[in-house]
């Protein structure tokens, strides 16, 4: 009994040997469409984050331990993640980040800061104090 050889387009790739098949991609850096139910669940563009909160959440950070910031604003745990990013799909993920020494700081509850996670003082501007609590800016 002989092998027989398929013959397939050029632009196909094999996953494995003598299983499933793809399109290859013409342009390497080509952005592959995702399916619906993918799509859905993380979306091409992400969402904007929302205000949170108009002031900033001063809190002691200890050293050594991992926080993961909210940078969607939806948490109901502010200023940290509780997944509500997820959930809402809004295509955005918290900020992880490490405490270098255990000290009190200001995090941002605005989202609009220029240093994540902690707050830089953008909550007094016009735009943010404008804002309601909930919508982006």
């Amino acid at each position: 009994m002989g092998f027989r050889r398929l013959s397939f387009p050029t632009d196909f790739i094999f996953l494995f040997p003598n299983h499933i098949c793809l399109p290859a991609l013409s342009n390497p850096h080509q952005r592959r469409e995702i399916s619906s139910w993918l799509a859905r669940w993380f979306p091409k563009d992400p969402a904007k984050p929302v205000v949170a909160q108009k002031t900033p959440i001063r809190l002691e950070l200890v050293a050594g331990k991992t926080y993961r910031w909210c940078v969607c604003g939806r948490s109901k745990n502010q200023p940290f993640c509780d997944g509500s990013h997820f959930f809402q799909r809004t295509g955005l993920s918290p900020l992880k980040f490490k405490a270098q020494e255990t000290r009190t700081v200001a995090l941002c509850t605005c989202k609009a800061t220029r240093r994540p996670p902690y707050c830089d003082g953008t909550h007094k501007s016009e735009q943010v104090q404008k804002a309601e609590v909930g919508s982006p800016l």
